[in-house]
């Protein structure tokens, strides 16, 4: 068991940090656009990839999560022939219903580009037809991966899949350097970058293929099909719904403002990547952690599995306590860090500074996405995940409506808003869940108390720098940031934090 647990954590970790730094990576790819191309340009990209994160949910038809549940991992029988034939046939049939799906409406979307670029209404009107083929190429190449990584995961590949999902990051990452920056390509240059990066990712997954197609006795077999797609069929609303929930508000921002204002929404959007990131960390850890030790604690005693209740409330607070900090930090010096020079000119270009009222909302909407995560342990614990798509979908819907009713009237920060609304939407349901089938004593004195504390920071931190110098106000602000603690400390948030119950 010991092994077993400590297999499960090198993954994670190797997993985790992966997906950091490819994401870190990723980002820096937002002050290079803001420098190249225009925001009109940005907002169609962020359209564009938003669409495209749609179609890969069409592209997959559950057929990756459908693998995922009939794939046999035994390593008592790992020689078996049988098991490797069903492993093989499990492969070859969840690819054959992607590249089936896939396929067609790739073919469709190349066949009437112009007719597709004509009712996406693109402000670059002249390139449209060809980034609306771009973007089906891309989409169907990174659909051509998703059966390949699923099969790595499965078989505990943790290393072969994440470098080759970085190694297809950074080779994004370069091809947008010489496409945009060197070669001054524009937008064109962005989705260029993303076909070759895309297909470069099937080419480095070739030896999957070769090991699960590249042999004889390949038949198709009717009755598994359709097993595999019956399964996946019904994933799909709640693949939907967890897109909406990320990325909704950027079409319906382009359908209300422009494309220029999107552009900008989506520079200043990404500049929560702190939080993100923090987010991310914990998620990474977060889960294998409270399975761990629920399974130690679930064969103690009585005493010992309620020190597990408040475990997982002082989880919490600490979480809080870190996210706190985070956003100040990010918050109250991103103002700054926008203006350090960078290749095109600075970090993020001037014309894209209107928006920076959104990073405070972003990093708020990041934290209760956290607290979603932190929530969902009792519905793993209890195995009760049917209930994960209900609360899904009623986040997804209420970001709709929040994002139709409040951009109209705030622009985007109402968009930013709708957001924050969203993640808090799913944060209530999920701890109203919890609340029924796996009740937790959460510390609210602590937690409300970190939380006013961070705001009120910020409020004066705000209020006292409105008329001073760039500089002077950097070195203010920073003094806030550290006496942060100082006030959770004078508010006697502390002690209860460090004290052994829940208040």
């Amino acid at each position: 068991m010991l092994a077993k647990l400590r297999a499960l954590s090198s993954e994670t970790l190797i997993y985790g940090v992966s997906t950091v730094l490819g994401r870190l990576l990723t980002f820096l790819l937002t002050p290079l656009y803001t420098n190249f191309i225009s925001p009109a340009e940005l907002g169609d990209t962020a359209y564009l990839y938003t669409l495209i994160a749609f179609v890969n949910v069409v592209y997959s038809c559950g057929f990756d999560s459908a693998f995922f549940k009939f794939f046999q991992n035994s390593r008592e029988q790992e020689t078996s022939q049988n098991l490797h034939e069903h492993n093989r046939s499990v492969f070859v049939h969840s690819l054959f219903g992607i590249v089936l799906i896939a396929g067609t409406v790739t073919a469709l979307l190349l066949l009437f580009s112009a007719k597709a670029a004509s009712l996406l209404r693109l402000s670059v009107i002249e390139l449209g037809e060809m980034l609306v083929a771009y973007s089906a190429l891309i989409a169907f190449f990174d659909a051509l991966t998703l059966i390949p990584y699923a099969a790595l995961r499965m078989e505990q590949r943790a290393k072969r899949f994440a470098t080759t999902k970085f190694a297809v990051i950074v080779l994004n990452v370069s091809a947008n350097i010489v496409c945009v920056v060197w070669l001054q390509m524009g937008i064109r240059g962005i989705f260029l970058a993303g076909v070759l990066s895309a297909f470069a990712g099937v080419l480095l997954l070739a030896p999957e293929f070769v090991r699960y197609l590249l042999r004889s006795g390949i038949r198709l077999d009717g009755a598994l099909f359709r097993e595999l797609w019956q399964f996946g069929l019904p994933t799909v609303p709640a693949a939907f719904s967890a897109m909406m929930l990320q990325v909704i508000d950027r079409p319906i921002i382009k359908f209300f403002l422009g494309s220029s204002v999107l552009g900008i929404y989506q520079a200043n959007y990404r500049l929560g990547i702190p939080m993100m990131m923090m987010v991310t960390v914990f998620e990474y850890a977060w889960k294998p952690f409270y399975l761990r030790e629920y399974t130690a604690a679930s064969k103690r005693t009585i005493k010992q599995r309620r020190s597990f209740h408040i475990l997982l409330a002082r989880v919490l607070t600490y979480f809080t306590a870190a996210c706190c900090f985070v956003f100040l930090l990010s918050s109250l010096c991103m103002e700054y860090v926008v203006r350090m020079p960078f290749v095109g000119g600075r970090f993020v270009n001037p014309a894209y500074w209107s928006g920076l009222g959104l990073v405070p909302i972003v990093l708020g909407a990041y934290y209760f996405n956290g607290m979603f995560t932190h929530f969902a342990a009792s519905v793993y614990i209890r195995k009760r995940t049917k209930y994960l798509p209900l609360v899904s979908g009623v986040s997804a819907l209420s970001n709709i409506v929040l994002n139709v009713a409040l951009i109209p009237v705030l622009g985007i920060q109402g968009a930013a808003w709708a957001t924050l609304g969203a993640y808090m939407v799913s944060a209530a349901g999920m701890f109203a869940l919890t609340r029924r089938i796996y009740p937790i004593r959460y510390e609210w004195k602590p937690l409300i108390g970190l939380i006013v504390s961070a705001l009120g920071v910020f409020a004066f931190a705000h209020l006292t720098t409105q008329t001073l110098s760039l500089e002077a106000s950097f070195f203010v602000r920073c003094a806030w940031i550290a006496a942060y603690p100082l006030v959770v400390l004078a508010l006697g948030v502390f002690p209860s934090v460090l004290g052994t119950r829940p208040s």
